[in-house]
């Protein structure tokens, strides 16, 4: 037997195979599963690649029980996570991409690629599943991913999401933007507190860090520019969207934008060069608009949207020195944009039944929809605020804005285009609820949300009122149908949506809130929309603001205005006690209450 000799020495074991988190930060890796040392010591995720797969694994990867890439360490358990077959995720990414892909997302990825590729994409694809699992029957939730319910789906994969967020939260990528837009309307949907403010705001970091508002990326391949383009126009929808929802401002400015609208999918498919058009020469196009696809109308859309909803949110009456009706003041110059876009549209991008159901043909029902109730209700949103609304503080205190107008100041014209505006959003809505069942899909978007939020305020007002302008009782009544139809509407979505409840239930406040400055009625036991009182309601482990605690306590509110301005705002905060208003409402109210009926008031708002 040979001799070792001493210069001899024993080679320290090579790790065969590190995990993905080690890999990307160049940490030694132990090798160790489920959780290597380092990932345990961060208390963040273990992902680890998949090994090459025999024949026979090939063979039976179509199982939903087969896994890809695991996560470790989140605080579900078991604590080893693997994600599906692409046969038990197909369901779920064919609900992502016929329900949010378009509309939501801005179709921010080629769909080929991203389903061959599927499996280094763990976040973004566990985000996906946290998003559609509330979409899923009981049936298919046990048959895809073995649980009972599409909740119980959930409630697996939520926290997974989370944790992967949180541990890819400093490697800004297109995947990582992607999975955290993702997971922010998936948190939103199911009013899981604040969360979705949060991983919003990582996404539009991230698209800001890698530069995807500017046209920098040439050493990418022409379908990854065009990708990255619609990752940013993805954030940017995000952005506007929750500022409304939440009452905050907007964080992406369009001055800082410099990159071409979306091309259409068969120039992504084709790799084709971008035609270079943008939100400020989209007018100006003179070919056809199917050259260029839909989702450019429908971003500037937004855009022009959310510019008069800023003036809503961010309470601009009280700012602007200049009056709406003066054509330097910021309102006039907004509005006067939605009407200029909505009347150069082409005749096949205006809306009508005909024309909506060509567009379903081509898929893209959803969006069209969503394009023309948001330019309907863009002169709306703003313009509700000039509403002269006669409650008791309004009488008694006369408050004046910053342009000198008081809040009892009635312009014919600003009411007469809120009004006539906000009649056209009901009967879009009910032309479409009059087809067959299957388009009634395409009214359930968060755009069509906000819009809905945005004209319930004037069909109310046209109710309780009486505005000398419109005493007609045909107007009245169609106001009446409108509200219950877009209440109705909001309600039938709580069963896929729980932020549809709190939506909702903003409608029944608003209209509770009406009655009480109004017609002088008290609400005994204000329900709401599913059903159950104020105290019943589940609460959120998520942060959420507390009167006082980051949010403004209702009694501060100074006219009925600013009181259903605040109904409609920030979602994710603690439910609202209503109580406490009726007696500011009632105060000087021109119809005689009686102090009886004040002293019962100030009962209830004291118990």
């Amino acid at each position: 037997m040979d001799e070792a000799r001493p210069n001899d020495y024993t080679r320290p074991r090579r790790t065969p195979q590190a995990c993905n988190i080690c890999r990307r930060r160049k940490t030694k890796c132990d090798g160790v599963r489920p959780r290597c040392r380092h990932c345990a010591s961060k208390d963040i995720p273990c992902i680890w690649p998949s090994l090459p797969m025999s024949p026979d694994q090939e063979r039976s990867s179509t199982s939903p029980t087969a896994t890809t890439p695991s996560v470790s360490g989140v605080t579900t358990s078991p604590h080893e996570v693997a994600l599906p077959s692409y046969t038990a995720l197909k369901r779920s990414f064919d609900r992502f991409f016929k329900t949010h892909f378009a509309s939501d997302f801005c179709s921010f990825d080629f769909r080929p690629d991203f389903e061959a590729r599927y499996q280094e994409k763990p976040f973004l694809v566990v985000s996906i599943i946290t998003l559609c699992a509330h979409y899923l029957t009981p049936e298919e939730a046990l048959e895809d991913f073995g649980f009972n319910s599409g909740h119980e789906t959930w409630c697996h994969y939520a926290p997974i999401a989370r944790s992967l967020a949180k541990a890819t939260s400093d490697e800004p990528t297109i995947p990582n933007t992607q999975g955290n837009l993702v997971l922010a309307l998936s948190e939103l949907l199911t009013k899981s507190g604040s969360r979705h403010w949060m991983y919003a705001g990582t996404a539009i970091r991230m698209a800001q860090i890698m530069r995807l508002n500017k046209e920098y990326h040439q050493n990418h391949s022409l379908r990854d520019q065009e990708i990255r383009r619609r990752v940013f126009w993805a954030c940017l929808l995000m952005d506007r969207s929750l500022a409304y929802f939440l009452s905050k401002p907007r964080t992406l400015s369009l001055s800082n934008i410099s990159i071409a609208l979306p091309s259409t999918d068969i120039s992504l498919a084709y790799q084709e060069q971008t035609r270079g058009i943008t939100l400020d020469n989209l007018s100006s196009f003179e070919g056809y608009p199917s050259d260029i696809g839909l989702k450019p109308y429908f971003l500037k859309a937004v855009c022009l949207w959310s510019n008069l909803a800023d003036i809503h949110v961010c309470h601009r009456r009280f700012r602007d020195s200049f009056p709406p009706i003066d054509p330097r003041s910021p309102m006039f110059k907004c509005s006067q944009a939605v009407r200029e876009w909505s009347s150069s549209l082409a005749r096949s991008l205006q809306w009508s039944v005909e024309n909506y159901i060509s567009q379903c043909g081509l898929g893209q029902g959803k969006i069209f929809v969503a394009l023309h109730v948001l330019l309907r209700s863009a002169l709306c949103v703003s313009h509700q605020s000039y509403l002269p609304q006669l409650d008791g503080s309004s009488v008694l205190l006369d408050i004046a804005d910053a342009a000198g107008w008081s809040l009892m100041h009635r312009d014919p014209t600003l009411i007469s285009t809120c009004v006539s505006n906000a009649m056209l959003v009901g009967e879009l809505v009910l032309s479409v609820l009059d087809l067959a069942p299957g388009y009634h899909y395409d009214l359930q978007s968060i755009w069509v949300a906000c819009s809905l939020l945005s004209v319930a305020n004037t069909y109310l007002w046209l109710q309780y009122a009486r505005d000398e302008q419109y005493i007609d009782q045909g107007i009245r009544e169609k106001a009446v149908i409108y509200f219950d139809t877009i209440s109705s509407l909001l309600a039938s979505w709580t069963l896929k949506w729980k932020m549809a409840k709190v939506w909702a239930t903003a409608l029944q406040t608003m209209q509770a809130t009406y009655r009480a400055a109004y017609l002088g009625e008290i609400p005994q036991n204000h329900k709401r929309a599913d059903g159950s009182s104020s105290s019943d309601e589940e609460t959120s482990r998520g942060y959420q603001p507390q009167p006082g605690d980051g949010y403004p306590s209702l009694i501060n509110g100074a006219s009925l205005y600013s009181y259903l301005r605040m109904i409609t705002t920030d979602p994710a905060a603690s439910t609202k006690d209503l109580r406490s208003v009726w007696i500011h409402l009632a105060v000087g109210w021109q119809q005689e209450l009686g102090d009886s009926l004040i002293a019962e008031m100030a009962m209830q708002c004291n118990g």
